[in-house]
C-alpha cells in the first residue's frame, strides 16, 4: 500500500542492539533498501507507515538532536547526506532552452 498521496517516503532506519544483517533481511522483505551503512544505518523507501521491526528506530522527517549526537562521525556524514538531498537544489536555469537569452551552456568537453 502506498502512502495516501501515492508517494513513497524515504526513511532512515537506526538499528539498535539487534543483528544488523537479520534486520536488513527483514527490511528487504518489507521495503526497498536504497543504502546501508553497517552496522547501524539504512535508508529505505516506504510505501506506507514504518513497519514494526524490533530493535529499530525509524526517522521519516529528521533525526532528533540527541540521537544525532550519539552517532559516530561516519554515521553523522551518512545522515547529513540524507538530510541534504531531501532539500531541492536551486537551479535557476532549469527547463530553459540552451539558446535562451542570457543563458550560458555548460562548458564543453576538454581534451
Amino acid at each position: 500500500m502506498q502512502a495516501m498521496d501515492g508517494e513513497y517516503r524515504e526513511a532512515l532506519v537506526l538499528v539498535g542492539d539487534h543483528d544488523f544483517e537479520i534486520v536488513i533481511e527483514e527490511l528487504h522483505a518489507l521495503a526497498t533498501v536504497t543504502q546501508v551503512l553497517p552496522p547501524r544505518l539504512a535508508l529505505v523507501l516506504l510505501p506506507a507507515a514504518p513497519p514494526d521491526i524490533p530493535g529499530t528506530a525509524w526517522y521519516v522527517e529528521d533525526v532528533p538532536t540527541d540521537v544525532y549526537r550519539d552517532l559516530t562521525p561516519e554515521e553523522r556524514l551518512f545522515v547529513d547526506g540524507w538530510r541534504a538531498r531531501r532539500h531541492p537544489k536551486p537551479r535557476p536555469d532549469d527547463h530553459l532552452p540552451w539558446d535562451a537569452p542570457d543563458h550560458e551552456p555548460p562548458d564543453g568537453p576538454t581534451r
